[in-house]
């Protein structure tokens, strides 16, 4: 996944246009302090008129020149203001099954079809400015409770993949570590609520 970046001189005193994203509420940390390298993290920020928090699935420009690529689909894991108030995110990728190895295909394809994606733990900083808009990801566990299109649209994920082993793992896999196993548990916790799955 390729990182989007802009460096932009914003200075407080000059009006900015809507679509510079701005810091909401206080400041929840504060890294490197003292430093030249020192970051503000928030938990949310305003782009566009709309409001985005950590743990927000979102579509991102891709940045490509002229060419017809589909966006970048990433949760919002850390949200930072720079120097320069530059807003800055760090993004946890999503891969689509064409970029990825192995690629799929057959039944859970028919299934799901451009819907199906496939979580990661590859993470990358990137402009906030990037985002497109929102979006909705669906974490499952069985084929049997993924939600129809019309009644619940948005992305689906059934695994994980690891660009550098090129490996697929079912959501339900041992083989996570300990804390990425908590993270994906809550994932599907989460999907399950919002479906009206019940335990």
């Amino acid at each position: 996944m390729a990182s989007s970046s802009r460096s932009n001189n914003i200075c407080d005193d000059v009006p900015q246009p809507i679509n510079v994203a701005k810091p909401i509420g206080g400041v929840i940390k504060i890294s490197a302090e003292g430093t030249q390298d020192q970051k503000n993290h928030y938990k949310a920020f305003k782009l566009d008129g709309n409001t985005y928090e950590l743990g927000d699935t979102v579509l991102l420009a891709p940045d490509s020149q002229g060419q017809m690529t589909k966006p970048y689909v990433a949760m919002i894991k850390d949200i930072t203001q720079m120097e320069n108030k530059e807003i800055m995110l760090i993004a946890q990728w999503f891969y689509r099954p064409d970029d990825a190895t192995p690629k799929r295909s057959g039944k859970k394809m028919e299934l799901i079809g451009a819907r199906e994606l496939y979580y990661s733990f590859h993470k990358d900083e990137v402009s906030a400015e990037s985002i497109v808009h929102k979006c909705i990801v669906h974490f499952v566990t069985t084929e049997k409770h993924i939600p129809s299109r019309k009644e619940y649209p948005g992305f689906i994920v059934l695994e994980v993949y690891d660009p550098k082993s090129k490996r697929l793992l079912k959501l339900t896999s041992n083989g996570f570590k300990p804390d990425f196993k908590e993270e994906i548990n809550m994932l599907v916790q989460k999907t399950k609520r919002h479906l009206g799955i019940l335990p």
